[in-house]
């Protein structure tokens, strides 16, 4: 736990919403978010001698000529299976590069955190974390999956819920939809989800949403999202729901319950828990932007994350609406939402950067479609700002391990890893190098065609690039004066 004596790492700054591990000190008030997490920002002489003896750039240099597929290997233990998460990457990734680049007790920063994969390996390493995205479900689902908590209370909590909520169902109380959803949703649930599982799910929801512990309802809400939101897509009429692309199948005939599914879902999310339980790591989950980051500066000993594809590629909102407007979200707040992430479809008025690679691309693709030039340009625009945001906040002589997937649009190679490489050095970071991996699309739960193993969404995602980045002194210095 962090002493006393240790400055702040956060500074003040309004979230729309913020969770963190029950064991640290962050203070909510209705009015804004304040952040009083106790961290070592001076670093005292043994501090530094450990980090000295790491030898992170000559480490980090090798680790990126390792193979890096981790073809084969079990991707499910500890609470990684909690819930599906589309192009999540394998945790043996994260892990490699925390293992090797940090010590036990050093802070490991994932600025678009996703489901937390970065954070439970840090959680498992003995080291803290700190996970900050934007997507609101990914929030929820990083901060029960990277939080120890109590497994047994955890599973006396779903098994009353689940008990109330059959109840519920069977005498037909609260279980219409209009009575606590608004006109649009209901229009929602009624396309995607037939009337006995739009029954069944509205009991199930409104039964969790009224258990009174915040911990405790965090994570039935992530329990009840886990049983939508998955491969088979059980419960929906959606085809590819879980890979961020769900498609009606009017065909499609739900004939599983969503009690039987939540009974099922609770006994392995009670096991995931049941397997960190002793971790001894810290964790804290932020909802905020990778672009503004409320982080004190050099305060960060490394930083791994996979930025989102261009163009909503992997539209991650699109698939957790499904779950979100149940837990009381409106459609039009997440359409809202969705604008501001980075990848989305907004258009950039200024298509000229420092990266060389990034003006070839977005020439050639202006000649073809201007509009999508500016939407890939509006995607360049954000991961130089994450850059830039994570060059300050991370320490001197730190590591950051960038995972960039790349793909094709309107038939142009959109060469991401070169241009996050190319924005990167534009920044002040030093690029050790550029690893390829090639993606076990299975693991990483990637789009899939439905055409052929090389058309269509699956002809622009087979390779992704792990970006190796120093910070140097002599940018601190140049920071600094």
């Amino acid at each position: 736990m962090p002493n006393a004596k240790h400055r702040a790492l956060l500074r003040p700054a309004r979230l729309e919403h913020g969770t963190s591990s029950p064991r640290s000190t962050v203070q909510v008030d209705r009015s804004r978010v304040s952040f009083q997490l106790h961290l070592p920002l001076d670093e005292p002489s043994a501090r530094r001698a450990a980090r000295d003896e790491l030898h992170v750039e000559a480490k980090l240099g090798k680790l990126l000529r390792q193979d890096l597929t981790f073809n084969g290997q079990k991707t499910s233990y500890a609470t990684h299976n909690l819930h599906a998460f589309a192009a999540k990457f394998p945790p043996q990734l994260p892990r490699l590069f925390i293992d090797e680049l940090t010590n036990p007790g050093d802070w490991v920063l994932d600025p678009m955190a996703g489901s937390g994969t970065a954070l439970v390996e840090a959680l498992l390493g003995g080291r803290n974390a700190i996970g900050i995205d934007l997507d609101p479900l990914a929030v929820l689902m990083a901060q029960v999956k990277s939080v120890p908590r109590d497994p047994r209370r955890c599973a006396q909590a779903g098994a009353l819920v689940l008990q109330k909520a059959r109840e519920k169902a069977q005498s037909c109380i609260d279980t219409e939809p209009s009575s606590f959803y608004s006109r649009e949703a209901v229009e929602f649930f009624r396309y995607w989800f037939e009337e006995d599982t739009i029954r069944d799910l509205c009991a199930l929801a409104q039964t969790a949403a009224n258990v009174e512990e915040i911990d405790l309802r965090l994570f039935l809400k992530v329990l009840f999202s886990s049983i939508i939101i998955t491969k088979t897509g059980a419960l929906t009429r959606a085809r590819d729901l879980a890979h961020s692309r769900p498609h009606r199948d009017r065909n499609r005939r739900v004939v599983r319950s969503a009690f039987d599914v939540f009974e099922e879902r609770l006994e392995i999310a009670i096991q995931g828990l049941e397997s960190i339980a002793g971790s001894t790591g810290h964790a804290v989950v932020l909802r905020g932007d990778a672009r503004k980051l409320p982080l004190q500066d050099n305060s960060i000993e490394l930083i791994v994350t996979s930025p989102p594809y261009a163009a909503n590629a992997i539209d991650y909102m699109r698939a957790h609406k499904f779950s979100l407007i149940w837990l009381g979200d409106s459609p039009k707040k997440l359409r809202l939402l969705r604008a501001k992430y980075i990848g989305s479809e907004l258009r950039a008025s200024n298509l000229d950067f420092t990266s060389h690679m990034a003006n070839q691309i977005l020439h050639s693709l202006r000649a073809r479609d201007k509009s999508r030039a500016a939407v890939v340009a509006h995607y360049f625009r954000g991961i130089e700002a994450s850059l830039r945001e994570m060059l300050r906040v991370l320490g001197s002589g730190r590591a950051a391990v960038l995972v960039v997937g790349s793909s094709t649009i309107r038939g142009i190679p959109i060469h991401a890893p070169k241009v996050v490489a190319e924005l990167a050095e534009s920044v002040g970071f030093r690029l050790v190098d550029v690893a390829e991996r090639q993606i076990v699309r299975n693991a990483r739960m990637m789009p899939v065609s439905h055409k052929s193993s090389r058309n269509g969404i699956e002809a622009r995602m087979h390779e992704e690039g792990v970006i190796g980045l120093i910070k140097t002194k002599a940018h601190i210095a140049n920071a600094h004066p």
